[in-house]
C-alpha cells in the first residue's frame, strides 16, 4: 500500500506513473488484475476506455488490438480520441522474456491503432508484479527492469476513500459470482419463515399471482432502489424493507415467481432496460402467440417496441439503455440471493451474467456463466451467453462509447 498521503492537485501527468494509477483506479474503480488497459485522450481529457484480459491479447496480440482499436476509435466511438494511453497489469516476477511478450503485444496495438485510425500511443507502462516501468523510456536509472516499486508512487486523489492506494484490486472480475453471492444479504429467518408458508399454501406451478401483476411488482421494486439511491446514494436499501415480515414475503414471492421460468425472466430484461411498456407489450404478445401462432403486432409502433424488447437481449437497440434500472435490477436481485432456490437461483444467475456482459465486462460476465452451468449444466441462457462472449465479443453497447455503462456512469445523462 501507499505510505504517502495523497494529495490533490491539478492536471494529471499521464508520464507520471502515480498519477496514471490513480486514473485507472478512478476509472475502473479498482488496480485491475491481468489486464490491457486503453484510455482515450482527446484534447487533454480523458474519454473512452477499454479493459480486456491480458492473457487473450499475449496469445493473440492482432486480434486484440483489433477489438481495442475498432472499439475505442472506430464506428460508434465519438468524440474519437486523439491519443491513448495504455496500460498492461500482470503477474510478476519481471523477466527479460515478459517484457519481450508485452512489447509485442504493445507493437501489435500501435500498428493497428496509429494505421487504422491514426491515434497515437503518447504513454505506456507495464505493472508486473509490485513493479511499475515504461518500456521506452531509456533512461537505464529511471525503468530498467523491474521498474520502480508501487509502493513508492505517489497517488493524486481523484475522488473515492482517500486510504486506497496503488496496490491490487481485491476482487478480481473473473471471481464476481463469488463475491456477489457471498456479499449478498443474509436471510432474515422470520422472513424465510413466512416465505416457507406461502410456498406451501402455493406450490410452484400454481402461481397466485398473475404475470402482469408480478411485472408491476418488479417494476415498483426497481423504481424503489432508484428513489433509495438518490436520496441515501446506497442502493442497497429498499422501501420494501420498511413492510411488516408477511407483506415483504408477498412482495418476494411475486418477485421470485417472476424467476422461476425462462420466459419470465426474459421478459425483465426489456423491463429494466427499456420500460415497463416493453416488457407489458413483450407479455401481451407471447400470450397472443400462444393462442395464435405466428401472430405480430397491431401495428408499427407496438412493431418497432417489440423488435426492441428482442434486441435488448443482444444489447443491440442502437441506443442507449435505462443503465440506473438495470443497476437497479442487479441490487434487487442481490436482496433475493437468500431467499433464491432451485430455478429461482438458476435464473437470477443468468440475469447476473447477461448484465456484465452488456456493461462490457466479459471476465465478470464469464465467472456468472461458469457457476450457473456448474450448478445447472443444461442451462442454455448462459449457455448462449458463452457463445455471444465468443463469437461477438464485446456487447455493441459497450462497444458504442455513449451508450456504454462506462460512460453512463460518468456522465450520468439520461437515456435515448
Amino acid at each position: 500500500m501507499d505510505a504517502h498521503t495523497p494529495v490533490t492537485q491539478g492536471p494529471l501527468s499521464v508520464q507520471d506513473p502515480g498519477h496514471c494509477m490513480a486514473l485507472v483506479r478512478h476509472t475502473f474503480g479498482r488496480l485491475p488484475q491481468e489486464s490491457l488497459i486503453v484510455i482515450g485522450l482527446l484534447r487533454g481529457y480523458t474519454g473512452g476506455h477499454m479493459r480486456i484480459d491480458l492473457p487473450p491479447a499475449l496469445q493473440d496480440p492482432f486480434t486484440s488490438a483489433r477489438l481495442v482499436a475498432d472499439c475505442l476509435a472506430g464506428e460508434g466511438s465519438a468524440p474519437t480520441p486523439e491519443a491513448a494511453l495504455v496500460v498492461l497489469i500482470g503477474e510478476g516476477p519481471v523477466t527479460p522474456e515478459q517484457d519481450d511478450v508485452w512489447r509485442a503485444c504493445l507493437d501489435a496495438l500501435t500498428m493497428m491503432l496509429d494505421s487504422e485510425y491514426c491515434v497515437r500511443i503518447v504513454q505506456t507502462w507495464f505493472v508486473s508484479g509490485d513493479h511499475v516501468r515504461d518500456p521506452l523510456c531509456t533512461d537505464p536509472g529511471c525503468c530498467n527492469l523491474p521498474g520502480r516499486r508501487l509502493s513508492d508512487l505517489t497517488l493524486p486523489h481523484l475522488g473515492g476513500p482517500l486510504g486506497a492506494g496503488p496496490g491490487r484490486e481485491t476482487q478480481p472480475l473473473d471471481r464476481a459470482a463469488d463475491a456477489f453471492l457471498d456479499g449478498a444479504p443474509g436471510a432474515d429467518p422470520t422472513l424465510t419463515a413466512y416465505l416457507a408458508e406461502l410456498r406451501r399454501g402455493h406450490p410452484e406451478g400454481r402461481d397466485q399471482h398473475t404475470p402482469r401483476r408480478r411485472l408491476y411488482a418488479w417494476d415498483l421494486a426497481l423504481r424503489e432502489q432508484l428513489d433509495s439511491a438518490r436520496k441515501s446514494g446506497n442502493q442497497r436499501k429498499s422501501g420494501s424493507q420498511l413492510m411488516d415480515p408477511a407483506a415483504r414475503a408477498e412482495r418476494l414471492t411475486e418477485l421470485l415467481g417472476q424467476l422461476r421460468s425462462g420466459s419470465g425472466r426474459d421478459l425483465l430484461i426489456p423491463l429494466a432496460a427499456l420500460s415497463l411498456d416493453h416488457a407489458l407489450l413483450g407479455l401481451h404478445l407471447d400470450h397472443r402467440a400462444r393462442e395464435v401462432p405466428a401472430v405480430i403486432p397491431g401495428d408499427a409502433a407496438e412493431e418497432a417496441m417489440l423488435q426492441d424488447c428482442a434486441k435488448s437481449f443482444f444489447g443491440e437497440t442502437g441506443s442507449r439503455p435505462d443503465w440506473r434500472r438495470v443497476d437497479a435490477l442487479e441490487s434487487v436481485l442481490r436482496e433475493l440471493v437468500p431467499y433464491a432456490r432451485g430455478p429461482e437461483r438458476e435464473n437470477l444467475l443468468c440475469l447476473m451474467g447477461w448484465i456484465e456482459w452488456v456493461r462490457g465486462r466479459g471476465s465478470a460476465a464469464g465467472s456468472y456463466v461458469d457457476r450457473c452451468l456448474t450448478e445447472f449444466p443444461q442451462n442454455q441462457f448462459c449457455q448462449v451467453i458463452e457463445s455471444l462472449m465468443q463469437f461477438k465479443g464485446v456487447c455493441l453497447w459497450a462497444r458504442v462509447k455513449q451508450h456504454s455503462w462506462s460512460w453512463s456512469r460518468n456522465s450520468m445523462a439520461d437515456p435515448d
